[in-house]
Order: C-alpha cells, then structure tokens, then sequence
C-alpha cells in the first residue's frame, strides 16, 4: 500500500479545503446575485449565435397592428387618440374577420372631452365579440397595508369586452425582458396575464377550467395549455428573432377605408379589400383589386394591437436588441407574441434544476484542481483553457439543439477559483522556501534616511501618517523582448548594470527605493525624512537618470545586444507613508491617488513616444528648476477628472535652444488644438519639428488634428484625453 509523505498529505488535505470553498463560493454567487448579469448575457449570446427559428409572417396566427411612425404621420388626430377612431379599428378588424382583437392599450378612464366617442368605441367592442382589454395589476401601501387591486378597464368598456388579461412590467436586472407572467393570485382568485388569456380564448378554454401544477410540478397545465414555468408564475420567453419577426401592419392601414381619410399620400382605401360584405366597393370592382382573391391577411387571426414609437417608451430590450450588426427595441406588444407563440408551439426553454448546476460545478472544479495539481500551472491552464472552451460550446449547442439553458459563468467562475486558489497555494509554498533569499534585496536606504530610522524609531507605526511627498516609477521599454532574448545569467548581469548606477542616482537625491520590480523602481521622495524640496530632487534624479542611460546604451548594446530605454512617471501630492503590514513583518511604504498617478503617468510614456512624464502637482512646485512642456491633458484609467502632464526636458538653464524652440511651438499648437483649430494646430507642431524632427508627440497630435478633422469631439471637450489602459 502506497504511503503519502507529508507533502503530498498537506496538498491532498489542501485540495479538498479549496474544493469544498470553490462549491460554496459558486453556490453563493448564484444564490446573491453576483453573476447573474452575465448569465444573462451569455443566454442573449445564445440566442443571437441560434438567430432565428422560422419566418413566422406566414405561418403564425398573430398578427399585429403597431402605432408606428407612418402611423404618427399619417392619421388626423393627436395622440392619444379618440375613442371613435379606436372604434373605427375595431369594426374594420371584425369584417376582415379577425378571430380575436387584443389591446395592449390601456382604456381605464372615459374620454371627457368625447363621451360619445366613448358609446361608439364601446358598441364597436360588443358588435365585434371578440375584443380582449388590458387591465393593470397595482399595489400600494394605504395605512402601512399592502392594498392590492386589478385596475380593470371602465365599465363602458369592461361590460362589453370578451375578457381582459394582466399587463405589466417583467423585466431582469440588467432591464432586459426576457421572462413572462402567467398569471398574479390576488384574493385567492388567479389573474392571467395578457397573452394567456390570448391563448385560452383562441383554444376556446371555458372560465370554468382551473389552473394546476402538473405531478412533477415543472408545468402549469391549463386545459389543453401547457407551460414550463421557472418561477412558479412567469416562464422564459423562446424569443423567435428580433423585432418585427410577426406580421406587422400599421395601425394607420387598419384605418384606411372609405369613410376615413389619411393624411397626405397614405390614403389608399386598403381596408376596403379585405372587410368583404361590408365593403363599400362594388364586388366587381375588388375581384379586379384582389385578382387571385386572396383572403384577408387579418382572418382567423389573433390581432395584437400596440405602441411601436420609441418616444412613447414602451419598448424593450430583449435577447435581439444587438443583432446583425443592428440595435432595435422591441414594441411591448411583440414581446406579447413572442410570449403567446412560445405556449402556442409549446416551444420552451428548459432550465435544468440546481442540483444538477451544482453537480456540474462540483464536477467541473474538482476536475481543473485535480489537473492542476498533477500536470502543474502551465500544463493546468492549458487544459482549463480547453476546457472551458468545450463547456462553453457544449452550452450552445445544447441550447441550439435542445433548447437546455445551463448554466455557464458559475461553472466557469468555479474552474478559475480553483485554479487561482491552487496557484495561491503553491505560490504561498514557494515564498517560504524564498524568504531568506527575499529578504537581502528588500530594501535600499541612504545613510540619511537610515539615521532618521534609527533616530525615530516611533516612525514605523501600523497607522502611518500623511505626507506631502513626490513619487518616482521608472520601467524599462520592451523589458520582456529584452528578457526573452538572453539567458537567465546574461539577464541578471544586464538588470545589476542598470539597476546599480540607476539606485546609486536616486539615492544621492535623498530618494528612498520603495522597491524592485524586475526592471521596474519605485522611488519616493520626501519619506520618510521630510524634504521640501522633493519635486525638484525626484525631477534632477529622473533627467541625470536618462544621461546616464544615454551613456550606457552603447555599452550595454556592445556586450548584450539589446538597446535600453527607460520611461519614466513622476507625481507629487499628500499620501498614506509609513510602516504597512503586520508587527512581525513590515515594510515602509507610501499608498494615495498621487502614487497610482505617478505609476500611470509612467505607462502613459507610450501614448506619446516620450521618457519623462510628470504631473501638474510636480512642475508647480519645481518649475524654477526645471525646463519642461506642457503634453497633454489626460482622463486616466478609473478617474473622471482630467489631469495636465508636462513632458520634463531639462534642468532650468541647461535646455538647448531647440528644446526651448520646441517648448514654445508646441505649446501654441497644442492651445490652438484645445480651440479646436486644427488646421493652425497641425502647422504650428510642424513648426515645432522644424527644430526637433521627428518630434513623437507633435506627430501625435498632428494625427489628432486630423482625426478630428473628420470626427470632431463632443461640445463639452475640453482637451482632455482618456487613457484606456493603466
């Protein structure tokens, strides 16, 4: 029997602490909410990736009439409009035999400006006989009581109607609408909503039938109505494509008959056509109209009647809105028959239950640790990296084939975690087996700063204090080309030239090296011995830096082959110094928003092909010793507020006269650019490289200029640039 030793004990033991936590860890992302927006979105990706089920404008039994904009354009009166009109749409609908007419327009309250209008529209709903009125579920708090009620349509019309169904507002956490009520149970009475209701008159269901759970309590059974519920009264909606997918007509060509006129060019008599008997035309004159004498596009239809104008807000983001390269809403009232036709085909999503998400978690989780622990990291991430792939299609071909919606953030969420929490794990492992060698490089301090330790012990307090102080970060350009091209020995020997001068330079300036990143330095002038001139030391120590790095390129270009540039970022401002960690183990440190902007100024060297970045804080208070251009103002990464950097040149009096004719040219083109005269701006920077050619930020700018030529920026610009990477 094989024995473990008590490494592999430690990480058998680990492995099934980090495995039971990634199980819980998902299960409450699920069960909080964390993840559900991109659930959901993965589910739109679905839905787009399917495209479209079938046509269904010749094939499906709804219809529909939208307020649209020929409407809008079209018809005489202003909205909203008269009963009389709505009684006009009712009576053509009839005799062009519609088999139901259902509103997705509100009618609880009479037209006091037009109560015959009111007796008209009623009387065309009781001559038609098969009219459906929305009515609207409301609650509301009345004496710390939750009140809740059914605003029904007014009894004009509610007496007259066939029946009405619940309207309402369904929508996800991310806005979209993606689910549909079944029905509200209000005093022990079940109300159905809108589209079911639809659906019961046009199988001819009798009032007298009851809703109930089918024995495995995964359907609502409604006499021949079938429906896969996923919330116990709504279900997910089997979106068949993006708007317009059913037969839409205007509601304005419902209207065209005889006895009403359209504005303009859009009268055309169409509903004449169709209302058959009642038709004012002679049948001699519509069998020439109609040749092949077809039937009437609106019988034996269900004729959903809604609002498509966007201005009117009711529409809706659905799984389609981003489809084919196109954004469209959908009318409130499509959702209605996406809702209906997904009942009507029995043409539903099926959500597996949780249990067997969280077997699939549990399996998917277990698997990655297992892998990475056995074939380590890098052969770990590979296969997660397949794996997850395979998980990702298998959800949409499943989806696709089968209409399964499973699960697929958490799954994948559980797969990283345990991959993080393994690395975690291991790396923990190797720091111990590191700390005796971490601990000589940790820190390099001048003589000054390490009496000042010595002479204030007290300094190293876990609550720190603020400082006004200025922050270095240097990084050498293309360092990972650099470190892939030589060996682990030659690389070492190249970072110990570089880094020695470069520390012995910061260091001379009072400059406390914070700490090493491979090539990278963080340096912090002004702690913790207290400096007032730490703006003007950290700038000396930054351009005397690029001399010395100008003299070693050849050198090390000779005896390495590789060319070295380093950028640089420098930021004053009030920060968080002092001791940072635990009373056994700490390091002096700085942490504020002045330090992540001197890190980000640094990055923001490539933006502009320059090596010296400071920030506005910076120049103020060492401008006397410092020749410097204004180079931009910039929105950083995370920030809303607009910063202006300065590109550093030269100790004050010791500039060329091309930098100081460069300084002068470019910042006029850049005033004129932020007046937004481009063409001006473009010839003043071309004026600036006269005497720097080449100039990389007059050549970006010059490009700007143009760009914006053609693009031009929002009215509230106001020069800034926003900086998309850190």
């Amino acid at each position: 029997m094989m024995k473990l030793n008590k490494k592999s004990f430690q990480n058998v033991v680990a492995g099934f602490i980090i495995g039971t936590v990634v199980m819980i860890l998902s299960i409450l992302s699920r069960e909080g909410g964390i993840v559900e927006t991109l659930e959901l979105k993965s589910l739109d990706y679905r839905f787009k990736r399917r495209g479209h089920i079938e046509s269904l404008k010749d094939t499906s039994p709804i219809v529909i009439v939208a307020l649209d904009q020929e409407s809008w354009e079209s018809i005489p009166y202003r909205y909203p409009y008269p009963r009389r009109m709505w009684a006009k749409v009712v009576r053509n609908l009839k005799d062009a035999g519609a088999r139901l007419i259902v509103f997705d327009f509100q009618f609880d309250t009479y037209d006091m400006n037009d109560l015959h209008g009111d007796t008209l529209f009623a009387e065309a709903i009781e001559y038609a006989g098969n009219v459906i009125l929305p009515s609207k579920f409301n609650q509301e708090i009345v004496r710390g009581h939750l009140i809740q009620h059914v605003t029904e349509p007014v009894d004009l019309f509610f007496n007259a109607c066939l029946t009405t169904g619940l309207i309402g507002e369904l929508k996800d956490i991310d806005q979209y609408t993606r689910h549909y009520s079944i029905f509200y149970p209000i005093r022990d009475k079940y109300h159905l909503f809108l589209g079911l209701k639809a659906v019961k008159e046009y199988y001819g269901i009798h009032d007298s039938v009851k809703m109930a759970f089918s024995d495995d309590l995964k359907f609502i059974e409604y006499g021949s109505i079938k429906i896969r519920h996923d919330r116990g009264n709504t279900f997910l909606i089997n979106y068949y494509g993006p708007a317009k997918t059913f037969r839409t007509y205007s509601l304005s060509s419902v209207l065209d008959d005889a006895e009403f006129d359209l504005l303009g060019d859009y009268d055309t008599d169409y509903m004449e056509l169709w209302k058959g008997e009642n038709s004012i035309y002679p049948a001699e004159f519509l069998a020439i109209l109609n040749p092949g004498g077809e039937d009437s596009p609106f019988k034996d239809k269900i004729i959903l009647i809604g609002d498509a104008l966007e201005e009117h807000f009711d529409t809706k983001f659905t799984p389609f809105y981003s489809y084919e390269g196109m954004t469209n809403l959908m009318a409130g009232v499509e959702t209605h028959a996406h809702a209906m036709q997904t009942i009507l085909d029995e043409n539903y999503l099926i959500i597996p239950d949780k249990w067997v998400n969280n077997l699939v978690v549990l399996g998917l989780s277990v698997l990655a640790l297992v892998v990475t622990i056995l074939a380590g990291p890098v052969w770990g991430i590979i296969f997660i990296a397949l794996m997850v792939l395979g998980y990702s299609y298998l959800s949409f071909w499943l989806f696709e084939e089968y209409k399964i919606t499973i699960e697929l953030f958490i799954p994948i969420i559980a797969v990283a975690l345990s991959y993080a929490f393994d690395i975690l794990y291991e790396f923990i492992l190797e720091q111990r087996e590191k700390k005796k060698i971490r601990g000589m490089f940790s820190t390099y301090i001048s003589p000054k700063i390490l009496k000042y330790l010595e002479d204030h012990p007290d300094a190293f307090t876990l609550t720190g204090e603020k400082r006004d102080a200025t922050m270095f970060f240097s990084d050498v350009q293309g360092f990972t080309t650099i470190s892939e091209s030589l060996n682990a020995e030659d690389l070492a020997m190249l970072l110990n030239k570089y880094l020695s001068p470069m520390t012995q330079i910061l260091m001379s300036y009072d400059g406390y090296v914070d700490k090493y990143e491979g090539d990278a330095i963080m340096c912090d002038f002004g702690v913790p011995v207290e400096d007032e001139e730490h703006a003007k030391k950290a700038c000396w120590a930054a351009i005397e830096q690029q001399t010395k790095i100008d003299e070693l390129r050849p050198l090390l270009k000779k005896e390495y082959g590789v060319d070295i540039y380093v950028r640089m970022g420098i930021n004053s401002g009030l920060v968080s110094a002092g001791n940072m960690g635990s009373e056994q183990r700490f390091q002096y440190t700085v942490m504020g928003d002045a330090v992540n902007a001197a890190s980000r100024f640094e990055g923001a060297n490539k933006q502009y092909g320059t090596y010296l970045m400071i920030g506005e804080r910076t120049y103020e208070l060492a401008k006397d010793y410092i020749e410097a251009r204004i180079l931009d103002r910039i929105i950083v990464k995370g920030k809303l507020k607009y910063i202006t950097v300065y590109n550093l040149l030269a100790k004050k009096g010791e500039a060329t006269e091309e930098q100081l004719k460069l300084i002068e040219w470019f910042e006029k083109g850049l005033s004129l650019y932020w007046n937004r005269q481009w063409d001006e701006a473009i010839s003043t920077f071309q004026k600036a490289m006269d005497f720097f050619p080449g100039d990389p930020p007059s050549e970006i700018f010059i490009r700007r200029c143009r760009d914006f030529k053609i693009t031009p920026p929002p009215e509230n610009w106001q020069g800034e640039f926003m900086m998309m990477t850190k």
